[in-house]
């Protein structure tokens, strides 16, 4: 059972990088879209506090 939750929590944290990765590429772009960006960024927080 262990190891079911630890895979879990490691998927979680996968799809928290995946925010996290996706709002800075996003930074790279000329003008982009900020909305899009703190998007990504809240949804990155909420995965790692909703683990804590």
């Amino acid at each position: 059972m262990k190891d079911a939750k630890l895979e879990v929590v490691m998927a979680w944290f996968k799809k928290a990088e995946n925010d996290l990765r996706t709002a800075e590429y996003t930074m790279t772009m000329d003008d982009p879209p900020y909305d899009t960006v703190c998007f990504h960024t809240q949804q990155c927080a909420e995965k790692y506090r909703v683990i804590a």
